[in-house]
């Protein structure tokens, strides 16, 4: 009774924490529905997010639905990420900090070793950029005008994903389907300065400042999204296994509801305010994604392997008329893990594996003829914890854009924490006979 309350309490205390995280600011998330994240646990994450085509017993596999009958337990896994990202142009540089819980996954066996089940609740987007600017009115040389963008929010996913045994010991399929939801705001401040001319010589007189106008922007997202899964095997050396996955998001057309008011405030000492409100309801196309995953392995001992993502973001459209012009969008991952030996009694660090990935990606992000692209570093452990469960450990150093063309680099250093409790008694399918 005593483990099964404290679990609730953390589950609930989990979730409030999911919804309200957020990741350091990054001015490229003003894009689209905001920078999307990966669906890997801590686990996955270390290896760069690689996860297609990889699965283990005592590890809840989030990335490929089709891997989840590999997991023989009954799993529950929580994650967090602190993350610090420096922002620089030519002359000028900026640093922020952010976390928090990252995601909480359960899974569990219906039919050890051929039907299991997951569920879970997981960031899909974020958003969260401050970008101030000044420039000329269009069509007014002698105006000016210094513009504040504000935005935060992002979209969370809750889901429910099933993989069964279709060919023994080779062929695997999974579906996933999540309610994905979420608000985005956005708020702009504008201040314009018109410069006046005397009558004499075309002397420059007094500025004159009109009064401020804010435009306030919520945009409500909600819809379920679907998404298939393949995993086949085969052994092909001296129990040495070759891993292939596949993985498909399909597009959707989410339920989107916009509201904006836009106040024009006066100097008087009680300044009234002009609102104007608009609101809508439209739809917002969300493309297609494509995963394909190879790898190579030996049970308990090694892992090598790539993943390859591709989206079409200039597909991307909504029906509130916003020119983003983005394309098309993909990821590459290489990634392994090594585990010395995994049954050893007289050593703890030859039980712990260790982790390593390089991801690259050319985002849906290209302003001024230059693609915004992001590289990672990555680099984990997973420390065994009494008899299943799981401490799992990571760093990464990543790179987002350019200083080229007046653009932003942005350098981070993330940690992420993640804990695996695997436990058997937690299972109605604890005296099942297991799958060989």
């Amino acid at each position: 009774m005593i483990k099964k309350l404290v679990f609730s309490v953390f589950l609930l205390f989990g979730i409030a924490a999911v919804v309200n995280a957020q990741s350091a600011a990054s001015p490229y998330s003003i894009f689209g529905i905001g920078t999307l994240s990966g669906k890997g646990l801590t686990y996955h994450n270390s290896m760069g997010g690689l996860g297609i085509s990889n699965g283990k017993p005592y590890i809840l596999n989030n990335i490929n639905p089709a891997l989840l009958p590999m997991n023989s337990f009954t799993t529950f896994d929580a994650g967090l990420s602190i993350e610090n990202r420096v922002l620089r142009t030519t002359d000028l540089k900026q640093s922020n900090i952010n976390g928090g819980l990252s995601y909480l996954a359960l899974g569990f066996p219906l039919i050890s070793g051929k039907w299991s089940m997951a569920l879970g609740l997981s960031p899909y987007s974020n958003v969260s950029y401050n970008i101030v600017s000044s420039g000329n009115v269009i069509n007014h040389e002698e105006a000016t005008s210094d513009r504040q963008n504000v935005g935060s929010g992002g979209l969370n996913q809750v889901y429910m994903s099933s993989g069964w045994q279709l060919i023994p010991k080779f062929l695997y399929a999974g579906g996933r389907i999540g309610y994905t939801f979420g608000t985005i705001n956005d708020e702009t401040f504008l201040n314009i300065t018109e410069i006046e001319y005397s009558d004499q010589d075309d002397e420059i007189g007094t500025p004159k400042q009109f009064d401020p106008s804010v435009l306030y922007r919520s945009t409500h997202y909600s819809d379920f999204l679907f998404e298939g899964g393949l995993y086949a095997r085969k052994t092909i050396g001296k129990k040495v296994d070759l891993n292939v996955g596949l993985t498909y998001e399909f597009s959707s057309d989410m339920k989107t509801t916009r509201n904006e008011r836009i106040e024009a405030t006066t100097s008087d000492p009680i300044p009234p305010t002009d609102t104007i409100v608009f609101d809508a309801r439209g739809k917002t196309f969300l493309p297609q994604k494509l995963g394909v995953g190879i790898s190579l392995s030996k049970a308990y001992k090694w892992t090598f392997g790539v993943d390859f993502y591709s989206r079409d973001w200039s597909k991307f459209e909504s029906e509130f008329g916003q020119e983003q012009e983005l394309v098309q969008n993909y990821q590459v991952i290489v990634g392994g893990e090594f585990t010395p030996d995994i049954t050893s009694v007289t050593s703890y660090m030859k039980r712990v594996t260790y982790q390593f990935g390089i991801n690259y990606e050319q985002t849906p992000v290209k302003i001024n003829n230059t693609n915004i692209d992001d590289f990672g570093i990555n680099f984990g452990l997973s420390l065994p914890v009494g008899n299943a469960s799981i401490f799992n450990v990571g760093v990464k150093y990543g790179q987002l854009g350019t200083t080229s063309n007046g653009l932003i680099k942005e350098n981070y250093y993330k940690i992420n924490l993640g804990m695996t409790f695997n436990d058997r008694s937690f299972g109605w399918y604890r005296n099942q006979r297991k799958i060989k």
